[in-house]
This record gives C-alpha cells, structure tokens and sequence, in this order.
C-alpha cells in the first residue's frame, strides 16, 4: 500500500505538468514519426553540413543572430560557443541577444535582431506559448527562425534532443544501477522544472525508464521545483530531504538541478555511498568532473551543446537555401558516465574538447 500512495502522489504531483507534456508530445509524435521525403532529405543535409564544400548554388546568410533565453547559464555559454565556432567556419557573422528569463526583453530582442537585418534567427524562448505570436510573425515575412530547446509556434525548425527519450535511456541506466549497488529499491527525488514542457518531459522519461526496470520497487518521494537554478534546487531539495530522509536516488532536470540535489543531500549529513544522482545535460565541467571523480553523480543524459551550436547554424543555412527542414531536427543524447566521458570528451589543461565524430555517430533513429 505505501508504494502504491508513493507511485499516486507521482501523478498528482505532476498531473497538470504531465498533461501539457503529453499534449506537446502528441503534436511532435503527429509531426515527427512520418516526415516527408523532402524533410527527411533536409534532416540529412543539415547533418551533412562541411564549410569545404557549399552545395552549388547555394549562398550563406551573411547575418545570424541568436536570441538566448539566459546567457549566464553555462549551456548557452557553451552552446553559443558552438554557434560562433561554426559561423567563423563558413565566414558568417553571428552575434548574441540575451533576454536573461524576461519574456519583453526576449520579444524585443527579437524585433532588434530583425531590424539589424538578420538573414537567419536563432531564438530560445523565455516562455514557449506566450512567444508564439511573435515569432509566427517574423516567420510569415519569409526569415528562417531556428527555435532551440523548446518548441515555439512559428518555427522553421526545433533543434534539441528528444527530452523524453534521453530520460528513458538515463532511467534504464539508473534502474540497472539500483539492481546492482542499492539493493533494488530506489526512493527518487525529483529536481523538476514544470513550467516547461521539454523538462517535463525529462522527468517523465527518466521516471518512466526507471519504473521499466524497477516496476514497484521505485517509489517517488517528491518532485520539487528547482527552477533549473543551482541556488532555488539547494533550496527545494533541503526541505524535501528533511521530510524524505530515505532518498537514495536524486534526478535533477540539468546539471544546476542535479548538483544542487546532491549539495543538499551532503550537507544533510545522508550517507553519500547510498546515492546515486542522475543528472540531464553534462554541459560544463562540473558535471564532468563529478563523473571523473567517482561521486555519487554517476550518469547524465548529455547533450553535447557545442555539436548543438553547430546544428543550429547549419539548420539555418540550409533554411536560408529554401530546403524543407522536418519540425523537430533531434541532437544526439546518450547517457554519458565515467566509463565513455573519454570517446565523447578529451581533457586538456583543464578544458574539456568535444569529439565531434564520435557525438555525430549517437544514433537518434526512432526516437520521437
């Protein structure tokens, strides 16, 4: 009986989250599970992108610009380093607005970047519904708008992973860690973000991958909201272990989620050998060097923002040449630990490099 009131105070905790989760993945499944030949011939150019050799015919956008949502976080740090990286490549001009989580900012932005005359934009949205009106607008004057992370009505394309998918594959992986080091019992703190539909989906995914492998053995102590900030998931997460002292598995929605649930369960004095921590993105150094270093933060769902940045300039060049792009271009996630964070990242002088080669060979088939 206590599982099954556990396995109920998941869903309503989630209830109206999850239902705007499954409303936008039952549009992504109708727009990505048959796309067209000529989407599907799009989705293999953007792939195929080499600033050797420009298609015939074809010209690059002189401008590129880039409304972010919140620059100070390191994703779009790293990200928008891809984005610069790639546009230096082709000799394209790529320049940043950053809206810092304020909706006008964001949209004024937007009317900034079109006003300088950019012939691609590229736009992370501060809310994903309240944005829709803007950026279907700009879209109808005919400028390729590349949407990244979150779906946005009016977008040429949606470059990111497939949310749910990286958190199933993570949950498989935690729940076989759970078998084999816990005791096959896992008691879950989740480190959620719900006023999104992506990181719903993340938490979903990963509940949904752990409970294949667990079945009732899995119980959710709470789902708090970490905001997606370091600070606000210390926060949450202290308040919850102190009602929920028995978690032993901690998710977070990204790495400021999962290392602020970690930095909690630490200072509560909870035995850190009887933890694991699963966490969502792997975008900085933190996140790998707690993989390296053998903490309880033993896997994350990467997302490799630097071959991401590289994406979504490609996508807009091959937009900007009147190809066809499917709705949802997927980046590459897999699970990334300590075992594998080598074929995917080298260390150099305290910097890590990413292989882009072996990132492009994470299949993507058949998610979605």
């Amino acid at each position: 009986m206590t599982k099954q009131r556990n396995r109920n105070r998941w869903f309503v905790q989630i209830g109206f989250a999850l239902a705007a989760f499954l409303a936008f993945s039952q549009i992504a499944i109708a727009q990505d599970s048959s796309p067209t030949a000529a989407e599907m011939e799009g989705d293999a150019m953007v792939r195929s992108m080499d600033p050797s050799a420009l298609p015939d015919g074809w010209t690059l956008p002189e401008k590129v610009g880039h409304v972010t949502n919140y620059l100070v976080h390191e994703w779009y740090q790293n990200l928008t380093k891809g984005e610069q990286a790639r546009a230096d490549e082709w000799g394209i001009s790529f320049s940043i607005n950053d809206a810092n989580l304020d909706l006008e900012t964001s949209l004024a932005a937007v009317d900034d970047l079109v006003s300088q005359g950019v012939d691609v934009l590229n736009f992370t949205p501060v809310n994903e519904e309240a944005s829709g009106p803007k950026i279907t607008e700009v879209a109808a004057t005919g400028l390729p708008i590349i949407c990244e992370s979150s779906p946005t009505a009016g977008c040429t394309t949606l470059v990111s992973i497939d949310d749910y998918a990286a958190g199933f594959k993570v949950g498989v992986w935690a729940g076989n860690y759970v078998n084999e080091n816990l005791g096959g019992q896992a008691v879950v703190l989740d480190v959620g973000l719900p006023a999104l539909t992506t990181t719903v989906a993340r938490s979903t995914g990963f509940w949904d991958g752990l409970v294949s492998v667990l079945g009732d053995n899995a119980t959710l102590a709470q789902s708090v909201d970490g905001q997606g900030l370091k600070d606000q998931a210390v926060t949450v997460s202290a308040d919850a272990l102190t009602a929920h002292p028995d978690v032993n598995v901690i998710f977070g929605i990204n790495d400021d989620s999962a290392l602020g649930g970690m930095q909690s369960y630490e200072a509560a004095g909870l035995d850190m050998d009887a933890l694991l921590v699963v966490g969502f993105g792997c975008e900085g150094n933190a996140c790998k060097d707690a993989l390296a270093e053998g903490s309880p933060y033993k896997v994350s769902a990467a997302m490799f923002p630097e071959y991401q940045g590289r994406l979504l300039i490609d996508a807009g060049i091959v937009a900007f040449n009147g190809v066809e792009l499917p709705p949802h271009l997927i980046a590459p996630s897999t699970p990334i630990t300590a075992d594998n964070l080598g074929d995917f990242y080298t260390l150099e002088d305290g910097a890590y490099s990413a292989n882009f080669d072996a990132i492009a060979q994470i299949s993507v088939e058949g998610e979605s």
